[in-house]
């Protein structure tokens, strides 16, 4: 079995929300009364500061548990809105560019492959040789619903994305 190294050790769940709760009632506490609840607040909670520090110390945490649970509440869970969840943001539909159009971007780069070749130039050089074809694709991604803006980003970004792969392979053998 690997054994890894932990360079993160993270707190038990119900600690972060105790610190957290803790936190947002003195969010708006100035330094000195911050610290001065802290140390009331470390000794209500001895237990559970005993049972993480015990807990971090078997999993091989080093450092001192209880600055770790000061610095965790005062300067991350004190700020943190714990109110609002963000709206999980809709992907959007991948479309995929025709295998007809990847095999010709592929065999351009391959055969025009040179020190001087550059992915924008050959991008150039690829969209003057196959105007009709790509004229194809434009309408079959415009009837899949992108935008003309998206279209020519996609085709773009698809023959740049061949040549680093291409170039990649080339170095990896």
């Amino acid at each position: 079995m690997t054994e890894y190294s932990i360079y993160r050790y993270k707190l038990n769940e119900n600690v972060i929300q105790t610190i957290t709760e803790f936190s947002k009632i003195h969010q708006y506490d100035n330094r000195t009364d911050y610290k001065e609840a802290w140390r009331d607040w470390c000794d209500d909670n001895s237990d559970t500061i005993d049972k993480e520090t015990r807990r971090l110390n078997n999993l091989g945490y080093q450092g001192n548990v209880i600055d770790k649970m000061y610095k965790a509440g005062r300067y991350y869970f004190r700020k943190k809105n714990i109110t609002e969840k963000p709206e999980p943001k809709t992907r959007r539909i991948y479309v995929s560019m025709d295998s007809e159009i990847l095999e010709l971007m592929d065999k351009h780069i391959m055969k025009n492959k040179t020190k001087d070749y550059s992915p924008a130039k050959g991008y150039s050089e690829f969209c003057e040789k196959n105007v009709d074809i790509l004229r194809e694709e434009v309408g079959r991604l415009f009837n899949c619903g992108l935008s003309g803006e998206n279209i020519t980003s996609k085709i773009k970004k698809t023959y740049k994305n061949r040549y680093f792969i291409s170039t990649r392979n080339d170095e990896d053998n």
